[in-house]
């Protein structure tokens, strides 16, 4: 009997550690309000620097400034070794390719998703030059 009564208290007990809990179920990532405000609809967004260019793509760095990297005298491998792992080849299309040049920063909003290859892969839906 005494087994019986304490399973019953303990299956409500473990039963409500497994539901599902708004605050915790959102630690760990940022603020969705503040996202939405900065990006509403929700395209991944890439800024960096461009630091090379082949076949309608753009090999894209982020998180890196001017003061860590010197295109004209470092290759492109060991740009990527220092950004490792924030680099992605972004497919822009004939039509804009010739309008950008190595060492420019531009700001990527992708279509779709991004392959998470390294560099990884990813198609502009738009892109500008940052000033």
């Amino acid at each position: 009997m005494k087994k019986l009564v304490v399973t019953f208290l303990l299956v409500p007990l473990i039963l409500s550690g497994c539901s599902l809990n708004e605050e915790s179920s959102s630690e760990g990532r940022p603020d969705s309000t503040n996202e939405e405000a900065i990006n509403p609809t929700n395209n991944t967004i890439i800024t960096g620097y461009i630091i090379d260019k082949e076949k309608e793509r753009l090999l894209v760095v982020e998180g890196l400034d001017e003061s860590e990297f010197n295109i004209t005298q470092q290759t492109v491998d060991e740009i990527l070794k220092i950004a490792d792992p924030n680099a992605t080849w972004v497919s822009i299309g004939d039509n804009k390719y010739n309008d950008f040049n190595v060492g420019e920063q531009v700001k990527v909003t992708v279509d779709g998703g991004v392959n998470t290859s390294f560099p990884a892969q990813a198609s502009a839906k738009k892109i500008e030059l940052v000033k």
